[in-house]
C-alpha cells in the first residue's frame, strides 16, 4: 500500500434523520472551503482516522459549544424547517475518567439505533441514557454505585435538548 494510500481517511456520509456520534480528532482542525454548490463548508478530522464535511450551521454549533480536545457530538440531518441537530455529548458533567486500560482498543462512531423519524428529543434521549450508563458504570469502578431512575434521565435528555434548540 502506498504511503499516500494509508494516509486517506473515511469520509462520514450522514443518513436523513440517523443520529451519528462523532468525536473530534485533537480540536478537529476545521478548515473553511467551497462546497460544489458554491456555499461555504467545513472539513473537520474525526478520530478514527475519519473526515466529514458539514454546512456553516454545523460548523457554527460546534463552536458555540466551545468543544476541546476531542470533544463528541450526536449530529443528525434532517429534512426542513431545521436541517440539522448538534448535540455535544461533553455538555453534562461527567465524573473524572479512570486511567485507560492499555489493551481497550479505539472503539469507533456508531450509529444510535433510530425510529423511522428520530427528532432532537430522541437524540437527546439517547444520548442521555448512553452518559447515564458510563457515569453508572465509573461509579461502580470507584465504589460508590448509583443508579439514574427514568426521571434523571429524562432531566439529562431535556437540559440537551434546550442547549441543542437554543431554548426554543
Amino acid at each position: 500500500m502506498s504511503a499516500a494510500a494509508q494516509q486517506l481517511r473515511e469520509r462520514i456520509g450522514f443518513t436523513g434523520n440517523t443520529p451519528m456520534e462523532i468525536q473530534l480528532e485533537g480540536d478537529g482542525n476545521p478548515a473553511e472551503q467551497e462546497a460544489r454548490d458554491g456555499s461555504t463548508e467545513y472539513r473537520y478530522f474525526l478520530a478514527g482516522r475519519r473526515i466529514m464535511w458539514v454546512p456553516a450551521e454545523v460548523h457554527q454549533a460546534i463552536q458555540r459549544a466551545q468543544a476541546g480536545a476531542n470533544a463528541q457530538f450526536a449530529l443528525t440531518k434532517h429534512k426542513a424547517p431545521k436541517p440539522w441537530t448538534v448535540i455535544h455529548l461533553d455538555d453534562e458533567p461527567a465524573a473524572p475518567q479512570p486511567a485507560p486500560s492499555p489493551a481497550k482498543p479505539q472503539s469507533q462512531p456508531r450509529t444510535v439505533a433510530s425510529e423511522p423519524e428520530p427528532t432532537t428529543m430522541y437524540t437527546a434521549l439517547c444520548a442521555a441514557i448512553r452518559i447515564a450508563s458510563e457515569a453508572e458504570k465509573y461509579a461502580q469502578q470507584i465504589g460508590r454505585p448509583l443508579a439514574f431512575e427514568t426521571g434523571d434521565i429524562r432531566a439529562m435528555a431535556a437540559s440537551m435538548y434546550i442547549h441543542a434548540t437554543g431554548g426554543r
